[in-house]
Order: C-alpha cells, then sequence, then structure tokens
C-alpha cells in the first residue's frame, strides 16, 4: 500500500503545550470549509472516519498531517496560511516548512519478533466509552499480563481503523507486544483515562500519525524505530 503523507511544521517563538492541538485545529477549521480540515460536515454532522487531516504539538511547535486525500488538501492550501492563531496570540508569516512524501505500508514478517517499535510520544486514548466500562469493570485488579492483552487488542483495533480510513485493506496478522502504563489525561475539562508507553509491531506505520481517540487534536502520535536490520 503506498500513500502520499505531508507534514507541515512550524518554528514559533513561543514553546506551546500539546493541548494546543485541539486549538490548532480549531484555527484551521474555522479558515478552510473543506470536510478534511475538520471531520465537519456541511449539514453539521461529523465525518465518523480515521482523520486524514491531524494537528499535533510536537516538541512544543506545531505540525500537520496530512495522508491521502488530505496530504493534497494541504499541498493545495499551504500558501493560504499567512498567520497561525492561538485564541488572542497571533503569528504572522509563521516560518512554515512542508515535506511530501510517497511512503510504501506493508507487513513485515521477515523476523521472528516484530521488526518496528512505536513510540506514544503523546498520550494514547485507547479506551472508548464501552471499552472504558469494560476496562474499568474486568481489568483493573487483573494481572498486568491480562490487561496488556487487552489493550494489544484495542491497539490492533486502532491499527485496522486508520487502514480502512486510508483504503487498505489488510489480511495478514497484524503483531502487537506493548508496554503502557496507565495516565490521568485532561481533555475537554474532564479527567480521562490515557496511557504512555510504546509498542512493537510487524506492521510499518507513517511517523506522527495518531492512534486511538482525538487523533486530530494530537492524541496517541506515534514515532517509529526500527529495531531489526
Amino acid at each position: 500500500m503506498e500513500i502520499k503523507v505531508t507534514k507541515l511544521s512550524y518554528e514559533l517563538a513561543d514553546e506551546l503545550p500539546v493541548r494546543y492541538g485541539h486549538k490548532l485545529r480549531g484555527y484551521f477549521a474555522n479558515k478552510f470549509k473543506d470536510v478534511l480540515f475538520h471531520q465537519h460536515k456541511k449539514d453539521g454532522s461529523l465525518r465518523y472516519k480515521y482523520p486524514l487531516i491531524q494537528y499535533k504539538i510536537i516538541n512544543n511547535k506545531p505540525l500537520i498531517v496530512g495522508l491521502g486525500e488530505g496530504a493534497e488538501k494541504i499541498i493545495n492550501n499551504f500558501l493560504d496560511i499567512d498567520e497561525l492563531k492561538f485564541e488572542d496570540k497571533i503569528y504572522s508569516d509563521p516560518a512554515g516548512r512542508l515535506n511530501v512524501d510517497q511512503k510504501e505500508l506493508f507487513i513485515n514478517n521477515n523476523y521472528d519478533m516484530p521488526a518496528y517499535k512505536y513510540n506514544f510520544i503523546t498520550p494514547w486514548l485507547g479506551l472508548s466509552q464501552k471499552n472504558y466500562k469494560k476496562y474499568k469493570n474486568e481489568y483493573i485488579n487483573v494481572s498486568a499480563k491480562k490487561k496488556i492483552k487487552f489493550l494489544k487488542r484495542l491497539i490492533i483495533g486502532n491499527i485496522l481503523s486508520f487502514a480502512k480510513g486510508i483504503d487498505w485493506w489488510i489480511e495478514e496478522e497484524i503483531v502487537v507486544e506493548a508496554k503502557l502504563e496507565e495516565i490521568s489525561v485532561k481533555f475537554k475539562n474532564k479527567d480521562m483515562v490515557g496511557f504512555k508507553g510504546y509498542f512493537y509491531s510487524n506492521i510499518y506505520l507513517p511517523e506522527f500519525i495518531g492512534l486511538g481517540k482525538s487523533t486530530s487534536r494530537g492524541f496517541g502520535t506515534i514515532s517509529r524505530e526500527k529495531i531489526l536490520d
């Protein structure tokens, strides 16, 4: 599977916190009316598909990631971005850098263990409302092994949601091994259960995509390491 990936980054004088991902998204949502920029259709309903444009604060700097059709939207509108606005703070003519890649995505079963390590560089919100209840009721007081087994299934489900969102139909088995730690995440003024840590997998994914909930706002962002040559 081949996909176009764009990364649009900005150097600003200020260092921004991770939670500014939703403010970055809000600015682009107001500036561009296309549904891929904000997941809202013209009739007010939501686009319930994996977001092809995602807004993140990585290393305290804004980063917008585009995938496939979303990548094309960023390329076509890049020159129209003459400022960034976060509430009452405006950055005029920010120094933007656009990186465009064609990425080949695949399953790598050439090794006895998963060849890639993915670090969650922003909190992973892996629990849907349904899975949160299941986690609280069935997995809080179980062994670490059982808990990780449950969370690994959720990661695989998140990967399949990403794949479906870019029309990649995976027939081979996705292998995941994970080390995760539960953390509290403040989201929309509510305390939510999130996770930090990493996982290994046999699937080659683009860097800086998000997995789980609120990926368009920067949560669940992954970086990649190849651990086997």
